[in-house]
C-alpha cells in the first residue's frame, strides 16, 4: 500500500509540473502575440476551407468510385447466376422451357428491384438492376426463339412487348430516366434480331410502333423528349421494309398484313398528336411534324406502293385516308381555326395533313379519268371558299389540287412534248386534260381575287399555278394549230413548220404573260416574260436552225425579234396607281367586296383563319 500510495504522489507531481509549464505557454502567447490572431484571422481561414472543399471532393470521388465499383461487381454476379441457369439448360439439367422460364422470372425479378430501388430514391442502384433486367431478358428471349425454337414470332413479339412494357412503366413511375433508355435502345436490337431470324418483319415491326408510341407518351408526360427519336426513326424502317418485302411474290408476309401495319403506324402516333394538340390544347412541336411527314410518307406511300404492285387493299385504304383527310379538313377549319386562334402551327399542321391524307386517298380509290376530274372539282371548291373567306391556305390548297390534276391526266406531260419535242405534233388532248385545264385558268382567276399577295412567298403558289397553265395553254395550242399547219408527223417540210409553230406560241405566250404582268393581280405572269423568251431563243438554236427552212426561218425570226421588241416594252410600263377611293379588290388582287381586309382577308372584325406567314 505505501509503494503504491508513492507511486501515485509521484504521478500527481508530474500532472501538477505539466499543467504549470502549459499555464506559462498561455501566458506568454497572451504577452507576445496580440497581432499573429489577427493576421491569422485574414489568411489562415481560405487555406482551411480550401482544404476542407478538397477533402470532402476527395471523400466524394472515392465514394462514388467506391459505389459504381460495387453495383459493377454486383451486376457481375447477378450475370453469373443468369450464365448458371444458361449452363443447366445446355447440359440438359433443366428443360430447355423450364430453363427459358426461370430466366424470365430472374430478369423480372430484377425488373422488381429497380422498382424498389427507385422508390427508395437510390437512382444509382435501381439504374444497375435495371441493366441487368435488359442484359438477361432480351438476349432470353431472342434465344428462346431463334435456337430453343419455343417461341414463334407473333408469340416472341409478344412477350417482348410484354417485358418491355412492365419494365417501361416501372422506368416512367419512378423517373429512371436511364433505364428508359436502356429499354428503348436494347428492344430495338431485339426487334431486329427477331426479324432476321424468323424472316418475319410484321410482329417485330408493330413492337417497334407500339414502343415508340410508349415513348412518344413518356416524352409527354416526363419530358423525355429524345427517347422518343431513335425508336421513331426504327419504326418507320421497319414499316418500310415491310412494304418492300409484301410486293415480293414469295414473301410469307402479304401485302394485308403491309397495309395493317402502315395503318397502325399512322393511327397510333397521329392520334397520339391529335389527342395532345386538340384535347390537351398544346401546339406542335419539331417532333410531331417531323414524324407526322414521316409516317404520312411511309404509311400513304408504302400503301400506294404496296397496292399498286398488288392490285390488293388499295381501295379500303384509300377510303381511309380520304376519311383522315376530312376529319383533318375539319379540325383545321371548324376547330382549331376558332378555337385556338393563336395556335397558328396547329392549323399548319392539320391542313397540310389533310390535303396530303386526300390527295394519297383519292389516288387509291378513283381510276383512270376520274381522278383528275375529282381533283379538279376540290380545287376549284378550295379556289372559291378562298375568295368568299380569304383564305390563303385554301388558295394554296386549290394551286396544288389543280396542278395534281393536270399531272394526273397527262396534260402537263404531253404538253410539254408537244412545245418541246422534236418530232411531229402528235397529241389530242383527253376530256380529262382539258377539265384540269379548264380548272387551273378558273382557280388561277379566282386566286386573283380572293387575297391579296405582298411577299414573294405569297405570290408563290400563283406563280406556280401560272407556269402550268402557261405551259398547258400552249402544248393546246401547238397541238391544235400544228398538225393543221405541218400536216402528218414525219420527216420533211412538217418537222420546219411544226418547229416554227411553236416559236411562234413561245413568242405570242412572252406577249401574252408580259401584258397581264401590268395588272398587279397578274404580277406573277409578268415574271414568266423573261424566262419563255429564253427558253424560246434555245430552242430556235437546238430545233429551228438545225431543221428549219428559208421559209419557216424568216417566219421564226420575225416572230421571235417582234417579241424581243415588245416585251421590255411591256414589262417597262407601270400600272397607274388606283384612283381614290378606290378599292384594293379593284385591279389589285385584294379581297373582293370593297372591303379592307382583316388578318385572314375578310372583313374588319371578322375571325378567320390563320394565314401564310
Amino acid at each position: 500500500m505505501g509503494e503504491r500510495a508513492a507511486e501515485l504522489e509521484a504521478r500527481v507531481a508530474g500532472l501538477e509540473e505539466a499543467l504549470r509549464q502549459m499555464e506559462g505557454r498561455v501566458a506568454a502567447l497572451e504577452r507576445t502575440g496580440p497581432r499573429a490572431p489577427a493576421a491569422a484571422g485574414v489568411r489562415r481561414p481560405a487555406p482551411a476551407a480550401g482544404a476542407a472543399a478538397r477533402g470532402a471532393e476527395a471523400g466524394l470521388d472515392a465514394g462514388a468510385l467506391t459505389r459504381g465499383l460495387s453495383l459493377g461487381g454486383r451486376t457481375l454476379l447477378v450475370l453469373a447466376g443468369a450464365f448458371v441457369l444458361r449452363a443447366l439448360t445446355d447440359a440438359g439439367t433443366l428443360p430447355a422451357w423450364l430453363g427459358v422460364a426461370l430466366g424470365f422470372a430472374y430478369a423480372g425479378t430484377w425488373v422488381a428491384m429497380a422498382d424498389r430501388a427507385g422508390r427508395g430514391g437510390n437512382a444509382w442502384s435501381a439504374g444497375f438492376h435495371g441493366l441487368s433486367a435488359v442484359a438477361i431478358g432480351f438476349p432470353l428471349l431472342f434465344e428462346a426463339a431463334s435456337r430453343f425454337k419455343l417461341l414463334p414470332p407473333v408469340l416472341a413479339s409478344t412477350t417482348l412487348a410484354a417485358f418491355t412494357a412492365v419494365a417501361l412503366a416501372m422506368a416512367a413511375l419512378r423517373q429512371l430516366r436511364v433505364v428508359a433508355w436502356l429499354l428503348a435502345l436494347g428492344g430495338i436490337p431485339t426487334a431486329v434480331a427477331l426479324m432476321v431470324a424468323s424472316g418475319r418483319v410484321a410482329p417485330p415491326a408493330l413492337y417497334l410502333v407500339l414502343l415508340g408510341t410508349a415513348t412518344l407518351w413518356i416524352g409527354y408526360v416526363r419530358g423525355w423528349v429524345f427517347l422518343r427519336w431513335p425508336v421513331a426513326i426504327a419504326a418507320d424502317l421497319a414499316v418500310a421494309v415491310m412494304a418492300l418485302r409484301a410486293v415480293r411474290p414469295e414473301a410469307p408476309e402479304g401485302s394485308g398484313s403491309a397495309l395493317l401495319l402502315q395503318v397502325a403506324l399512322m393511327a397510333l402516333y397521329l392520334g397520339s398528336i391529335a389527342t395532345r394538340t386538340l384535347l390537351l390544347n398544346r401546339k406542335v412541336v419539331y417532333f410531331e411534324v417531323v414524324q407526322t411527314a414521316a409516317a404520312i410518307l411511309v404509311g400513304l406511300g408504302g400503301a400506294v406502293f404496296v397496292a399498286s404492285r398488288t392490285g390488293t387493299g388499295g381501295g379500303v385504304f384509300g377510303l381511309v385516308s380520304v376519311a383522315f383527310g376530312v376529319a383533318a379538313y375539319a379540325v383545321a377549319f371548324a376547330f382549331v381555326a376558332r378555337r385556338q386562334q393563336q395556335s397558328r402551327e396547329n392549323f399548319y399542321f392539320y391542313s397540310s395533313a389533310a390535303i396530303l391524307f386526300v390527295l394519297a386517298g383519292s389516288q387509291l380509290v378513283l381510276p383512270g379519268a376520274a381522278l383528275p376530274i375529282a381533283w379538279s372539282a376540290l380545287a376549284l371548291a378550295s379556289a372559291w371558299i378562298a375568295q368568299r373567306q380569304g383564305s390563303r391556305t385554301l388558295v394554296v390548297h386549290g394551286v396544288a389540287y389543280a396542278v395534281a390534276a393536270a399531272a394526273a391526266s397527262g396534260l402537263l406531260g404531253d404538253a410539254a412534248g408537244a412545245l418541246f419535242s422534236a418530232r411531229g405534233v402528235a397529241w389530242n388532248p383527253s376530256l380529262a386534260a382539258l377539265v384540269a385545264l379548264a380548272a387551273m385558268g378558273a382557280c388561277a382567276w379566282m386566286a386573283v381575287r380572293s387575297v391579296g399577295r405582298a411577299t414573294v412567298l405569297e405570290r408563290l403558289p400563283q406563280l406556280v399555278l401560272v407556269a402550268a397553265l402557261a405551259l398547258s395553254v400552249g402544248g393546246v395550242v401547238v397541238a391544235w394549230v400544228g398538225p393543221a399547219l405541218a400536216g402528218p408527223a414525219g420527216p420533211g417540210p412538217g418537222l420546219a413548220v411544226a418547229a416554227t409553230v411553236r416559236t411562234g406560241v413561245l413568242a405570242a405566250g412572252a406577249l401574252l404573260l408580259a401584258w397581264m404582268g401590268r395588272r398587279e393581280g397578274w404580277r406573277e405572269a409578268g415574271w414568266l416574260a423573261y424566262p419563255v423568251l429564253a427558253v424560246g431563243g434555245l430552242k430556235i438554236l437546238l430545233e429551228d436552225l438545225p431543221r428549219g427552212r428559208p421559209a419557216t426561218l424568216f417566219l421564226t425570226f420575225a416572230m421571235y425579234g417582234a417579241a424581243l421588241i415588245l416585251v421590255p416594252r411591256l414589262r417597262s410600263r407601270r400600272q397607274r396607281a388606283p384612283a381614290p377611293g378606290r378599292t384594293p379588290a379593284e385591279g389589285t388582287g385584294g379581297p373582293p367586296g370593297g372591303t379592307e381586309a382583316g388578318p385572314g382577308g375578310g372583313k374588319p372584325g371578322e375571325k378567320a383563319e390563320p394565314q401564310l406567314p
